[in-house]
């Protein structure tokens, strides 16, 4: 079976990320490609050279536009041209416009949307609602967390019988559960209480609310470490958060990293701050490794950490409560044992890759011989 994944860019994400993971792990019978729905250039395609060392040959649809019926049309003959048995897009201008243009095509089409809805302005609001609409009267819908099919069902619904939910997979064994040191040149001593932060440095990742919490836990943990793993617009804020707390000598912050299951090794726990997930791919790693999490209960996490089992959670915003049970948890070394082991377990059971691949498989069968009343 041939599948074209369509992303609105090819920028670096975590939809993106997916993709090389998702060619990495394919079964032998899916033949996967994929696509930019933009035009190349205009500084997102970042992830162009890792979708080629994967073995995808991506290339651009160049529809410039959500309003651009000729690129619809011209969409439509690239997807009869490619063979496709089915197209898959991913995230909202994607999943607009390929159902639209697959229906044209003939071609069965899925959509995924990898947030939580986002609630923007009036005008967002339009445009997130025909992302939903779209796969949902015109193929398949799916949803990556119980959180974000409730969200979307609240506020774009009511769920239709074309919807989903199909949580992300990630390769678990590439996630050991060997304690290593960290690399030397980070200047974290042998031995201290560390953990880390891995996510795009943005706004709703909650990362000054989350200096603000070390910079408290210091008093009762003088020694503890933060690393800071990802990038991105906010960096600047948190450098300067970072010199006007004092923290310099206990924040680490490492921008991107291609060793991130190396780093995590080193560490004795994930914290997460955010405001919004849909699925924390970052939390399902830190489970893979065997990590316990400390997280605010935004969206789908309480779907990947469950609090008092594999973690604990939070209240979104509540800094002082990100404080205590972080320090609760760095006295607590038989809880952080248990917390680790159950986490391993619960990402081998629902977040491996095989299980994720598997429901894409039953998903790309369906749509590709459906029934009457799933086409209705």
């Amino acid at each position: 079976m041939r599948v074209l994944h369509v992303l609105d860019s090819f920028s670096f994400g975590g939809a993106e990320n997916l993709l090389v993971e998702l060619a990495r792990h394919a079964p032998p019978d899916l033949e996967l490609a994929v696509a930019s729905l933009g035009p190349a250039g205009r500084g997102k395609d970042a992830m162009l050279e890792r979708l080629r060392e994967v073995g995808l040959s991506p290339w651009h649809l160049d529809v410039r536009r959500l309003a651009d019926p000729v690129g619809v049309l011209r969409l439509a003959r690239t997807l009869r041209a490619s063979s496709a048995d089915v197209v898959h897009a991913h995230l909202g201008y994607s999943a607009t416009l390929v159902p639209l243009a697959a229906r044209l095509a003939g071609t069965p089409c899925v959509a995924t949307l990898h947030l939580v809805p986002q609630l923007g302005s009036p005008a967002d609001r339009v445009k997130e609602r025909l992302s939903v609409l779209a796969p949902g009267h015109l193929g398949r819908l799916v949803l990556v967390s119980q959180a974000a099919y409730d969200g979307y069902a609240e506020h774009y619904g009511p769920a239709r019988p074309t919807w989903r939910h199909i949580p992300n997979g990630v390769d678990v064994d590439r996630f050991g559960l060997e304690r290593r040191p960290l690399p030397p040149e980070l200047g974290v001593p042998d031995g201290a209480p560390v953990w880390a932060a891995v996510a795009a440095l943005r706004p709703p990742k909650g990362h000054l609310l989350l200096l603000d919490a070390w910079a408290r836990l210091l008093d009762a943990q003088p020694d503890a470490h933060l690393v800071v793993v990802g990038d991105g617009e906010a960096r600047a804020d948190l450098e300067a958060r970072v010199a006007e707390l004092g923290l310099g000598h206990r924040v680490h912050l490492l921008g991107r990293r291609e060793d991130v299951p190396d780093l995590l090794a080193g560490v004795d726990g994930v914290v997460s701050a955010s405001t919004t997930e849909a699925l924390p791919t970052a939390l399902i790693e830190a489970a893979a490794c065997g990590l316990p999490v400390v997280a605010t209960d935004a969206g789908g996490t309480r779907e990947v950490v469950l609090d008092g089992v594999t973690g604990r959670l939070v209240p979104v915003g509540d800094g002082a409560a990100l404080t205590a049970a972080l320090t609760d948890l760095m006295t607590d070394p038989a809880a952080r044992a248990a917390y680790g082991t159950a986490a391993r377990q619960r990402a081998e059971q629902v977040f491996s890759m095989q299980a994720w691949t598997r429901a894409l498989h039953d998903l790309y069968a369906e749509v590709t011989e459906p029934t009457t009343e799933e086409s209705r």
